[in-house]
């Protein structure tokens, strides 16, 4: 299988290479926005309100009022291909916003994450690293989760969730490249909303969140090590994930 293709793989083990990364995965690109396309910056702007208002569309409208922009720039988010809702719009940009910013954080060739020899180690380190971008917002999380797990925006979030899941396998150094590159990133999406939704019941400084993070990363040890099929691994964690998207649809 050739998804696995790049020209560079982020981690400590690729020494100098680093400075010249120019992405890890064949699915998506290493830069998720362009600055200069007028509807980003207006989103870019738009994350400055989420503490406030949440995912939701008075964020786009006061920044569209801050940037002295017409009132029909926000047609050009209402009009979209995917008839995506502004607050969906909102929410997906602002995931991608924090999957750059991962991006930029592993860039960084002095950070005490490449000196982490162990795959499961630089896992864990990511996951945080990811939670840790979710504080600023975490009062307001529940709106954009909201948006998330509607059934007709399932195929925008999940592949957001696999997404970022992709991108934290890859900078923790994974080098599958058979089924158990679906299974390992199949894991890590559920363990990522299993995280998420634990955050939301935490308080700062997210102890409990950090160390949740840990206990989850060691039982992927003692799956990897339990189960001899991968296939199997990869069925339990699609339905683990399924059914914890399925629990946040029943409580509404």
């Amino acid at each position: 299988m050739q998804s696995t293709l790049r020209s560079l793989r982020v981690g400590s083990r690729f020494g100098n290479r680093l400075s010249v990364a120019k992405y890890h995965s064949a699915l998506h690109p290493n830069i998720l926005i362009n600055n200069k396309a007028p509807e980003l910056i207006l989103l870019t702007k738009a994350l400055d309100y989420l503490p406030k208002y949440g995912f939701h569309k008075q964020c786009i409208d006061d920044a569209v009022r801050d940037l002295g922009y017409a009132d029909s720039l926000q047609s050009v988010i209402a009009a979209n291909p995917l008839n995506e809702s502004p607050e969906l719009q909102l929410t997906l940009f602002w995931l991608k916003h924090q999957r750059q910013k991962l991006y930029e954080h592993v860039l960084d060739p002095q950070l005490e994450f490449h000196k982490i020899p162990d795959e499961f180690d630089r896992a864990a380190y990511l996951l945080k690293e990811r939670l840790s971008y979710n504080q600023p917002v975490v009062g307001q999380l529940a709106s954009g989760l909201s948006q998330l797990v509607l059934p007709y925006n399932w195929s925008a979030s999940l592949a957001e969730l696999h997404a970022l899941s992709d991108d934290i396998a890859y900078y923790a150094g994974d080098m599958s490249n058979d089924l158990a590159w679906y299974a390992k990133r199949l894991l890590l999406s559920s363990i990522y909303v299993k995280l998420e939704l634990y955050m939301l019941l935490d308080t700062p400084p997210f102890d409990s969140t950090n160390s949740f993070v840990d206990r989850n990363i060691q039982a992927v040890r003692f799956m990897g090590d339990s189960y001899n099929a991968v296939e199997q691994w990869s069925f339990f964690n699609a339905v683990s994930l399924l059914n914890l998207i399925r629990s946040q649809l029943a409580r509404g």
